[in-house]
Formats: C-alpha cells, structure tokens, sequence
C-alpha cells in the first residue's frame, strides 16, 4: 500500500467552471478602459488604491487560470483539454498585455499616449499611501531605465506567447516521450556476463538508479539516461540555441549589462551580489574533491567515476514508506515549531499534494503560489528513498513560506527568487540534524554525512556550474557555435569543478540538455546556492540562538515579496553583499567532513 496522493484542484477552479472565470476575466478587462482616463500626477490616493486593488484581483483570477492549467500538464503533460486551455490563456494573455501595459508604463514615469508623466514626487505620495505595495512599486520605478515602448513591449509579449514559450513546451514534449534502456551487466549462476536489459519509460524511476549499491547499475543508468539525450541533441540544442539567443538579444535591447543582469533585476538582487556568490562557491570546489576522494577510499576504488557521486557507502535502510517519511517530517517541523508544523499539515489535509510518479506525470517536485487565498500546491515524485523525504521536507518548507506571506497583496506573496529556497533548504536541514541524532551508530552517521555532502555538492556546486555554464554558452551561442563545441564546453566545465577527484566519462557532454531549467528559466539555478548558504546561516543563528530565533525567521518568510531582500536580510544580521558571508556556509560544511573524517 503506497498511501499515494492525489491533488485536488477544486480549490483553484470548481469542476467545470474555467470557462466561466475565463469570460469574467474577459468582461472585467474592459474595465482598465475607464481606469486610463482617471490617471494624473495629482489624482486622489483613494483613486489610486481603487485601481491597484482592482488590478490585484484581476491578476489573481488570472493566477487561477493559469496555475489550474499547469496543475492539470503537471500531472498529465498529454492533457488535450488543458493544452486547450493554455492557447486560449495564451490569447488572452497578448489581450491584456495590449489593454493594461499602459498602467505599468505610467507608473514607472514613461510616456503613455496625452497621460501626463507621473513625476517622483507624486509617485511618492502615491506608493506610500498603499504601504504592502510601495516597496514593489518603487522598484517598477527603477525599471524604466529597461523598459521599451508600450508598443515593443506588446509586440515582445505577442512574440513570446507565440514563439520562445511554445520552443520551450517542445522541449517537455520532447524529453517527456524518452523511453530508457538500461543494459546492466551481471553474471549468471555458471558465473557467465550476461546483460540484463530493463525497459523504463520514466525518468525519474531511471535517476533512482543512480544510487544503486551496485556500480554495474549506476554505469548502466547513466548510460540509459543520456542516451535518448545524445539521439535528439541536435534538435535539443535548435531549442537551447533559440531561447539562450533570444534571451541575450532582449537584455541588450533592454540595456542590461549582461544576460544574467535581467534575472538579477528580476530577482532584486545587484549584479555584483551574484558575482560574489559564484566566485566564492569556486574558490570552495577544493572541499568537495576532498569528500570525493575520502568517498573513494570508502568504496574501495582508485579514484570516482562520475556514475558513482551519488553512490551509497553503506548497506543501511534505504527504503522509506511514505508514512513514514510525513511522520518524520512533521514531528521534525513540530520540533522547530509547531505552527510551522501546522502550516505543513494544511498542505495534506486540503489534498494540496500529488505525491507519486505516474505515467505522464513531470518529474522532479515543485510548490507553486497562487493566490493568498488558496493554499499552495505541491508535486513530489516519491519513490521510497531516503532523498524522497528531504524533498517532502523542502517543497513542504516551499509551501509554509508562502503560507507565511499569503497577508500581502497578490502581487507581493512571493519571494524574489533566491529568497524562495530560504524556507525549504532550512527545511531539510533540521530534518537531516533530526535524523542525524537518530543515527543508532557510526555506520548510520557515517552514511548521513556521505548523503548530506553529496546533497551539498548538488545544491551548492552543480548548481553554480549550471550558472557559470550559462552565462559562457550565452556569449558563444550569439557568437555561433556548434552542438559539438556547446557540449564540449560544458565537459570542461564539468572537468574543473571536479578536478582530479572524479574520471569525468565521455556521455556526460550531453548533460546541459538534460536540464529543465537552463531552457524554462535561464539563470534559476543559482537560486539553489544561494538559498542553500543562506539557509546555513540562518541554522547556524538557530543553533545559537535557540527559540529566540523563530521571530527573525518568520520576520523573513512573511515579508514575501514586499521588502527589499538586502535591508530585509540586513534586519536579521545578514549582509550577503561580503564573500565573509558566503563563505561561512562553507564553514558548515568543514565541519561535515571533519565530522566525516
């Protein structure tokens, strides 16, 4: 009996009632006619309020719409009715890009038609009299030194809809149909080498392969994985080519300095804050490729092979019924405290949760926000692992994070991206400390440890070469470059970050196109640095400073989106601006392999 979940969209959308949101959303547009003729410089805070607070309600119907339609592609990508339902959210999308960007444009202080100009200090009397938005909107301010003409900005929603975000869905397509073939070399009962061939048509059941016991399983997973990769890189890099080009082209458009500086915008995050980040993950690759020798030592080989990073060290208990993993979980949480607990267990009991891998279901897990009102959603690929409940842990921590934030305005609920894996990542760090004092001997220690450092140097290091990876593929891609020399490149990159620790093998050169998010979301992956070293340092504070903490944490996760993520940071005594910051989360993880050692 698995105890499987299965999410109920209901609190999205009724049964059969998208259609009617559909046609309100459509009438209610039509109101932003008369919204336009009411804006001036001295308009009335009262007027001012009455239009934001009518945009927030029609940004969250369209949340719904949206959120519903990517709930039902989440759990069956082949959906035909809600891939009917994303063209026509997709046509209504360039209707309101055409009708409503004029209120964005004058906020900002840009030229709208015979509007007059919104000048600074009316902006500022009008922000501050809306405090949950004012910070939001005074960042919108700073944008428009990067925003084009109400006429380019509609002509590059339209292309977008139509274009790169349909390149980027034939990507899931694509990668989705993959059937795999392990070929697992064995003997048989004369002693013989046979090959054993499984068929799997699931990635995700592939990738559990990846932490077999046996290195003949590992290879042979690997292997299955990229080969579908290896036969479609061609079409693969047409799509990775098309939308890494269109992204460095808008930045120049839009005078960033760089491809990266639009997802730091985004992110409210200053260019040289990013930079710091990655240099200091860099100069820290040392610490891995010493826990990737003493892995060695452990298994008894020279040196790693690539297939075995994720290679269990012990025979201990790998196997994990999903009961069992929500109740360490949410006692893990009820420890730290109880309404963090509580918030979790809102997730399960609302039937806010999809929990395993099924046939046309994405891989991976995610949480995703829609509207305050509306508890989040949560998808996880639960296959019985030990990792299964680390990520039960972290998207649980997703969805309390953005439970903590649901007192804002729509449009401020959700963090800036780094700032989304602070709840997670801290997450699963109080459950592996949990589990670690659990640990009933140094073999169980010892494996807990091995896990954590190689979670680690998932989360930490892999993630900052995907970045790194990124932002030179970019540069060569708008230069011209071949297939060959992109996959090439991202060899080397994989060869330095492991130095001489790991024998990098050959099939590993069609890694890039095996990740979603440099397609979906070009630049993301750094979220999951910074968020782990962040998440490190607000548990060193926990350590230190007991319950006495709690207030400081949840100060931070209920902000959401409303405050400026450095003075918010600053508040609790965290300045992520300096390298000394950063490089304490290392600190921590010193102190694992000492521990190890």
């Amino acid at each position: 009996m698995t105890n499987e979940l299965n999410w109920n969209l209901h609190d999205v959308i009724p049964t059969d009632n998208f259609e009617k949101l559909y046609s309100q959303v459509e009438t209610e547009l039509l109101q932003y006619k008369t919204f336009k003729q009411d804006l001036n410089p001295g308009m009335s805070e009262e007027k001012f309020k009455k239009v934001l607070e009518f945009s927030e309600q029609f940004k969250e119907k369209l949340s719904r719409l949206s959120a519903y339609t990517s709930l039902i592609l989440a759990t069956d990508i082949k959906s035909q009715e809600a891939r009917v339902f994303q063209s026509k959210i997709d046509n209504l999308s360039i209707k309101i890009s055409e009708q409503t960007m004029y209120l964005s444009h004058w906020i900002k202080g840009l030229k709208v038609g015979n509007l007059e100009i919104l000048d600074e200090k009316n902006a500022s009397r009008l922000f501050n009299s809306i405090h949950d938005l004012s910070y939001s909107l005074f960042h919108s301010r700073e944008a428009a030194k990067h925003t084009l003409s109400e006429k380019e900005e509609q002509l590059i929603h339209k292309k977008d809809t139509n274009s790169i975000e349909v390149i980027s869905e034939l990507y899931d397509l694509i990668v989705n149909d993959f059937n795999f073939l392990l070929k697992i070399k064995e003997k048989d009962s004369n002693g013989k080498e046979i090959v054993k061939e499984i068929q799997i048509d699931n990635q995700e059941k592939v990738v559990s392969y990846v932490r077999s016991t046996k290195p003949e399983e590992r290879e042979a997973a690997y292997k299955a994985l990229f080969e579908p990769y290896k036969h479609n890189v061609d079409k693969l890099f047409m799509i990775y080519s098309a939308i890494a080009k269109d992204w460095k082209i808008e930045s120049e458009m839009r005078n960033y300095d760089s491809s990266i500086s639009m997802r730091n915008f985004c992110n409210q995050i200053p260019d040289q804050v990013i930079k710091v980040l990655l240099n200091t993950c860099t100069k820290n690759i040392n610490l891995y490729q010493e826990y990737f020798k003493i892995k060695a030592k452990m298994l008894g080989v020279n040196k790693l092979k690539r297939y075995d990073i994720y290679a269990p060290v012990t025979n201990n208990k790998e196997h994990f019924e999903f009961e069992e993993a929500k109740k360490i979980v949410f006692e893990t949480f009820e420890e730290f405290s109880p309404d963090f607990a509580e918030k979790a267990k809102s997730i399960i009991l609302a039937k806010h949760l999809d929990s395993h891998p099924k046939k046309n279901k994405r891989s991976g897990a995610f949480c995703m926000s829609i509207v305050p009102d509306v508890l989040p959603y949560v998808l996880t690929n639960f296959d019985h692992k030990k990792r299964d409940v680390s990520t039960l842990a972290h998207e649980l921590g997703h969805a309390v994070h953005d439970i903590y934030a649901s007192n804002h305005y729509h449009s401020v609920t959700h963090a800036p991206l780094p700032l989304c894996e602070t709840a997670s990542t801290f997450a699963e760090m109080i459950v592996f400390e949990k589990l670690l004092s659990q640990a009933k001997n140094d073999e169980d220690k010892k494996s807990m440890l091995m896990d954590k450092l190689a979670d680690s140097y998932a989360t930490i290091i892999r993630q900052n070469y995907f970045i790194k990876f990124e932002i030179e593929a970019h540069e060569m891609l708008q230069k011209g470059v071949t297939e060959k020399e992109l996959s090439e490149h991202y060899l080397s990159l994989l060869k330095e970050q492991f130095g001489d620790s790991v024998e990098v093998n050959d099939e590993f050169r069609y890694e890039w196109s095996y990740i979603p998010h440099i397609f979906h979301s070009p630049f993301y992956c750094y979220a999951y640095n910074f968020g782990e070293l962040l998440s490190l340092a607000l548990f060193a504070k926990y350590k230190k400073e007991g319950k006495d903490f709690l207030p400081k944490f949840e100060k931070i996760l209920s902000a959401g989106g409303s405050q400026d993520p450095i003075k918010l940071l600053a508040s609790v005594d965290i300045d992520i601006t300096k390298e000394e910051f950063w490089q304490g989360g290392f600190e921590i993880i010193k102190g694992w392999l000492k521990e190890l050692r």
